[in-house]
């Protein structure tokens, strides 16, 4: 691969350049622009295209995938919606990769999730399947900066609950600092996309609701931090166990009585 200084101009990557006669035959397979924008993923996937570069302008871009510059720009533009890119313009402009950014898929899954009306029974299945094994594996990988500051969110949490005055969710905190003690990017992206889901249904209580809901949660969220503190990695998945079953069933009658 041709390099370059961060941020400088780069040739056309070798291995995009590879894949271009491959594109040629791609046509007749479905858009090209979409072809385009899955070479560029290989290529960052890879390793091959990092933060910083910036790949070739439009029109060389379309000459070595023997395509249109309308392609070219519908794969860019394509890849700027997905974080991956960053267009400038001007005269020092241009498609510049940029560092991963898990912020749009994040939003993508909640949306996709939210938009399928979700029902607080496939939450609480979703949940249970998902966020006791999520625990264990925290307290198995946790290491020091992870428990500190999963202890900050704790401190944060229990502080929140003892103030009077209006309630402010916190949105979850410590069940994503908890997803991000297992230093896994899928578990991670999950547990948040649940975390977004949990807030939205609570946000539907009214505030005295949410705020006994809280004190309860902080006394599963203290037991959970001891046992990944403590690396004990079936403590840690029978808490979360015990602890969603328990949230889960008193927000379902919560909101029945709301409805009722």
């Amino acid at each position: 691969m041709s390099s370059a200084p961060r941020g400088g101009t780069v040739d056309v990557p070798d291995g995009v350049r590879e894949n271009a006669r491959m594109l040629a035959s791609a046509r007749g397979q479905g858009r090209v622009s979409e072809a385009i924008v899955r070479r560029i993923k290989d290529q960052i996937t890879k390793g091959r295209l990092v933060a910083g570069h910036k790949l070739p302008a439009e029109r060389e871009m379309a000459r070595q995938f023997k395509t249109s510059r309308v392609s070219v720009r519908e794969a860019y533009r394509s890849l700027e919606e997905l974080g991956l890119l960053r267009i400038r313009r001007g005269a020092d402009g241009g498609a510049f990769i940029l560092k991963l950014d898990h912020e749009p898929v994040l939003r993508s899954l909640a949306l996709v999730l939210g938009l399928g009306r979700t029902s607080h029974r496939q939450l609480t299945d979703a949940r249970m399947l998902i966020e006791p094994p999520i625990a264990r594996l925290a307290a198995l990988r946790a290491n020091k900066e992870d428990v500190a500051r999963l202890e900050r969110a704790l401190l944060e949490e229990e502080e929140a609950a003892r103030r009077t005055g209006p309630f402010r969710p916190t949105d979850s905190r410590f069940h994503r600092s908890v997803a991000d003690c297992t230093h896994n990017l899928p578990l991670i992206v999950l547990m948040n996309a649940l975390a977004d889901l949990t807030a939205d249904v609570a946000s539907a209580l009214d505030a005295s609701t949410r705020a006994r809901h809280r004190l309860k949660n902080c006394q599963y969220h203290r037991l959970m931090f001891d046992a990944i503190r403590q690396h004990d990695g079936e403590a840690a998945y029978a808490t979360m166990a015990e602890h969603v079953g328990d949230i889960q069933r008193r927000v379902h009658r919560s909101l029945v009585t709301r409805n009722s």
